[in-house]
């Protein structure tokens, strides 16, 4: 029987993991899976969290299931944090394993529509924004976003793609700190897109995971709540791996706007896809969350932290631009110093991203991809040799 089975497409995330497992040489550099990690290579335990933890160790007296939606009082302490006074009754909302499985539950109810809508994607965006909505059926096409040679967004390509939206299609866009370019909007191209969004009928599909990465973490609520106070309809799907460092505890959650017409029938929608999928949540993650969100000393406590590992992103940023100045007196990787959050993309073409890989040691994602947050003091000279090397020397 197995025999039958085709080849499935692997996350190029996990391959990029993979050939560096594989890599013998003691002199390699990992800036594949995105996680957070400090000078020391470590991905550390926020102090909030532990604190957390061990308040729910000496409180909590049941391990029974939650409904099949989570827990009610996470969703909403969440979504006020999120969106403030634009979260109110009108949203359905779920806790969810993670992002992934928020996605996956909204992909999954738009591809069961009668009429299923398009989802319209940034292209080069979060690679796997694709193979969950290629599971689930539902439909899409790509809009040029950033190229990733001239290191540019290509905002009014986006918005010209755009014309071919039909009312009640589905623009899915990132929220601060864009994987995998590390390339935003501005304020005013965010403004011109939900322009054209809300000229056409198009319905915005917010994605968060990094918030706190480029500014504080109410800063980077605010493409959220600009979208929550003028759209009708909605939907925003977020993941807590990063902001609170609990990537194996998959605290994440999906809120969905609906008009007061529809919304006991999203809410019923979304709980049956749900149960047929993931089932109940793992509640720790989340609970851990709710803990530090109700208490104001280890909210602040936490936000510290956060602080801290922006910054920390922030000067490898600026350390990489500086180094480059220094030996090469050069700026072919300054636009660096001008992106936020743990990604950026190489300007290398798949040549020399090989030879990066095959001659150097650095391992990244396919098209280029870095995690930023992985780099130490001591590597940020050997990749700035490396990359600066395989580029022509007129920029």
């Amino acid at each position: 029987m197995f025999e039958h089975v085709n080849d499935y497409p692997v996350d190029p995330i996990m391959i990029g993991a993979d050939l560096f497992a594989q890599d013998p040489r003691p002199d390699k550099l990992n800036l594949t899976v995105g996680i957070y990690q400090d000078d020391q290579g470590r991905t550390p335990i926020l102090e909030a969290v532990k604190r957390a933890e061990q308040r729910l160790v000496e409180t909590q007296d049941s391990k029974s299931y939650r409904a099949l939606t989570g827990d009610a009082e996470y969703c909403a302490i969440l979504g006020h944090e999120l969106l403030g006074e634009a979260f109110d009754a009108g949203w359905v909302a779920a806790q969810t394993s993670g992002g992934a499985v928020a996605l996956r539950v909204m992909a999954d109810l738009l591809a069961q529509m009668p009429n299923p809508p398009t989802v319209w994607l940034q292209t080069p965006t979060y690679g796997n924004y694709v193979p969950i909505l290629n599971a689930a059926g539902a439909g899409h096409q790509a809009l040029p976003y950033y190229d990733p040679l001239r290191s540019l967004l290509t905002f009014e390509q986006m918005l010209d793609g755009l014309k071919a939206a039909r009312p009640g299609d589905v623009f899915l866009l990132q929220g601060s700190c864009h994987n995998p370019t590390g390339a935003d909007m501005s304020e005013d191209q965010f403004t011109a897109l939900l322009d054209v969004l809300e000229a056409r009928g198009v319905v915005p599909w917010i994605d968060l995971a990094y918030l706190g990465f480029a500014g504080s973490f109410a800063a980077d609520c605010a493409m959220a709540r600009q979208i929550a106070n003028r759209f009708p309809e909605c939907i925003l799907c977020i993941t807590l791996s990063k902001s609170f460092g609990i990537y194996r505890d998959r605290a994440g959650a999906l809120f969905v706007k609906t008009r007061a017409s529809d919304h006991q029938r999203i809410t019923r929608a979304v709980t049956a896809i749900v149960r047929s999928g993931a089932s109940h949540a793992p509640d720790h993650g989340p609970a851990v969350v709710r803990t530090i969100l109700q208490d104001a000393d280890l909210k602040a406590l936490w936000l510290r932290d956060l602080d801290q590992m922006r910054q920390r992103v922030a000067r490898m940023r600026q350390r990489i631009v500086a180094t480059e100045q220094e030996i090469f007196d050069t700026e072919r990787l300054s636009y660096l110093g001008r992106q936020v959050g743990m990604f950026s993309l190489l300007p290398l073409d798949a040549t020399q991203e090989a030879a990066l890989i095959r001659d150097h040691g650095i391992h990244v994602v396919q098209g280029g991809r870095i995690n930023v947050a992985r780099l130490g003091d001591g590597d940020v000279g050997w990749l700035v040799k490396a990359v600066c090397g395989l580029l022509p020397t007129s920029g």
